[in-house]
């Protein structure tokens, strides 16, 4: 097993590097690695929010071009407020107006019954709030384990992974991956120990 980093040495670019080049227009590797990080959290919240695929990456990519014009405009400032607060207000526009036009077409196509059908499923505003959080952790999370990857080996990853998950007793992966019962018992300690490491300093470059 690779020994684990420090909770400062990170492979993830902050955020704040990452603004900082979005400042040069012609730096398009930054904004590549941008629109990588946030636009399937946008989608996942959208989906999650009512929309289809299509819309939801519709939603995606408006939200990020009007971040693109209003951060190259000055109008974000990071001492009002993180980042992702930011990002939702601006995904939670487009979004609601994704809605509202998805909500025209199903009241074209079922009549009154569809426009209740479609209302009943969609989130109130706090649950909307909520969902959006919770996409961010779980992105959170999963930045967290691509740095575990990158510290551990490949079965310890899986032991942790398939322990964790319920998919099996710790005798259950320690036979699937050929380890024993302690290798597994050690993965989850040992890889819990990293997340709990580094998730204050990912929590701050997201």
């Amino acid at each position: 097993m690779a020994a684990g980093r420090t909770a400062d040495v990170l492979t993830t670019v902050t955020s704040l590097s990452m603004l900082e080049g979005l400042r040069d227009p012609v730096h398009q590797t930054v904004w590549a690695d941008f629109v990588g990080r946030y636009r399937p959290l946008i989608i996942r919240f959208g989906m999650r929010s009512g929309l289809n695929g299509a819309d939801a990456e519709d939603a995606a990519q408006s939200t990020l071009t009007v971040f693109a014009t209003a951060y190259a405009d000055g109008k974000y400032d990071r001492q009002k407020g993180r980042l992702r607060h930011w990002l939702f207000g601006i995904a939670a526009k487009h979004i609601n107006r994704a809605r509202s036009t998805a909500r025209r077409r199903e009241v074209q196509v079922g009549g009154q019954s569809g426009e209740t059908d479609f209302f009943a499923g969609l989130p109130d505003e706090n649950q909307f709030e909520d969902m959006w959080n919770k996409e961010w952790q779980e992105a959170v999370y999963r930045q967290c384990m691509a740095e575990v990857r990158t510290a551990f080996d490949e079965r310890t990853v899986a032991a942790f992974e398939l322990f964790t998950s319920g998919d099996g007793s710790a005798h259950e992966v320690a036979e699937r991956l050929g380890l024993t019962d302690n290798a597994v018992y050690l993965a989850k300690h040992k890889i819990l120990k990293r997340i709990r490491e580094i998730l204050p300093a990912m929590e701050e470059i997201w």
